[in-house]
């Protein structure tokens, strides 16, 4: 059996989200979980080294293995996601988009092309949802679809989800337009009449498609996942806190029906599936898996998000607490980690700034920021959401030319970001420095987690 390093860390990730994507820790879950970690040899440096991985990243990781090292995961998965003594809804379909996105060569999983993605802040959300998704119209797959549209939704209501076929959203909508106008008149009363008249105008040239594209497709793939083909979007249901959500993309097939059947069995007959272990090391982990059954009584604490934001409480108010770790998210969000994963809301350009000097741990002068233009141009257009170079390099000439009071703002606003949400606490998240020397973030880099570094670089 084969596990290096990167395989153990991307596995305690995965364990540690198997066991939380319930919303719940108990002492069964604790006992498997501390098992694991001894027999797969996952130290702490492993597990702390974790707890900066998306799951994506993690199931990427683990892809690399071999079938043999693959088999017995499989089999350690399905095992500690029981060690509750239950399984639902939202073990089992996480068990079900492992077992797809990794890789495990089985007859049940032969022929369905599924990835897994992490995403960082979503804006819309899509749990108990399938949604159908296509790059381009594709005649064959949406007669088929049109077809066996009601077994389709008969099949996903038998595990309570929801199936969401844009083209028949979009022809609801167009039926029922004036009760759409009015709805959004009162849930969205900022809207003008001129908006409403332009909303019910693009309705009607509204198509599956251009949805797709608009709404999920563009935003997955800036994300860095490529939709092609027609596909289904699952939101895996991970109760687990963070701050990113977990998305399985099944393509359709050449028969979304059956494809949905498969993804179907999988999900019911999930603690079944598992390849026959051949190999004596295989059976010898197996069996060093295998927990006896401890009768005796034993306090239980079912840990669940409520009992996080206790600790991250008790963390903020103890006189002697530690520091929260920051979480950087490709997109320049700013994650107070143990404050209840608490983000600090700053504009773009702030954003940028700050993240340049966590990149520079040793302080840059600010007449030398001139010499960085084109790092902070590129880190403020991965974080901007304005698509016009122009206008991005204007800002950041502005900032490093030190036109008006640029600088001073995005510091007065950092300053303000940090203080309004953890007070005193502040200072050393702060840029910080003399006048005319360099200015510096003090804070420990190890406390600072980005979800992809070299997006900045």
């Amino acid at each position: 059996m084969k596990f290096n390093e990167k395989h153990k860390t991307a596995l305690a990730k995965v364990l540690s989200d198997l066991v939380q994507c319930d919303g719940i820790v108990n002492q069964g879950e604790i006992d498997y979980l501390q098992r694991a970690y001894e027999v797969f040899g996952i130290t702490l440096t492993s597990r702390q080294k974790a707890m900066r991985l998306s799951l994506s990243d993690a199931v990427a990781t683990l892809r690399t293995l071999g079938q043999h090292e693959k088999s017995a995961i499989l089999w350690v998965f399905q095992r500690i996601s029981v060690s509750d003594d239950s399984l639902d809804a939202t073990e089992k379909l996480l068990l079900t988009a492992l077992l797809l996105a990794i890789g495990i060569d089985l007859p049940q999983t032969r022929g369905i092309n599924a990835k897994l993605v992490s995403i960082a802040s979503l804006d819309f959300e899509t749990r108990d949802a399938i949604i159908y998704v296509e790059p381009d119209y594709d005649p064959k797959i949406n007669a088929s679809i049109e077809r066996d549209y009601e077994a389709i939704c008969k099949q996903l209501r038998k595990s309570r989800h929801e199936f969401f076929y844009l083209p028949h959203v979009i022809r609801d909508l167009e039926h029922k337009k004036q009760t759409f106008r009015n709805t959004l008149s009162y849930i969205e009363p900022t809207l003008s009449a001129a908006q409403l008249d332009q909303i019910d105008r693009n309705l009607s040239e509204l198509s599956s498609v251009f949805l797709s594209k608009e709404i999920f497709i563009n935003y997955l793939n800036s994300n860095g996942l490529k939709i092609n083909k027609p596909s289904f979007l699952m939101k895996i249901g991970n109760l687990k806190p963070g701050p990113s959500q977990d998305f399985l993309i099944v393509e359709t097939g050449d028969d979304p029906l059956k494809t949905l059947r498969r993804i179907s069995r999988l999900h019911t007959h999930i603690l079944k599936i598992h390849p026959a272990l051949t190999d004596a090391k295989e059976r010898l982990l197996v069996r060093k898996m295998v927990l006896k059954m401890d009768q005796t009584p034993k306090d239980e604490l079912n840990y669940t998000g409520l009992h996080k934001i206790i600790l991250d409480t008790l963390l903020k108010y103890n006189a002697n607490r530690e520091l929260s770790r920051l979480y950087i998210t490709k997109k320049g969000e700013i994650i107070l980690t143990d404050r209840n994963n608490t983000e600090v809301k700053m504009p773009a350009l702030c954003k940028a700034l700050y993240v340049f000097f966590l990149l520079h741990p040793d302080g840059v002068l600010l007449s030398h920021l001139n010499d960085h233009k084109k790092e902070l141009y590129h880190i403020y257009r991965q974080i901007s959401s304005y698509s016009d170079d122009d206008l991005l390099h204007k800002a950041i000439d502005n900032l490093t030319n030190f036109v008006g009071a640029t600088m001073n703002v995005n510091f007065s606003r950092i300053r303000k970001a940090f203080r309004d949400l953890i007070g005193d606490e502040a200072a050393i998240y702060l840029i910080k420095g003399e006048k005319g020397g360099r200015k510096i973030i003090h804070l420990d880099r190890s406390l600072v987690v980005f979800e992809d570094v070299k997006a900045f670089e």
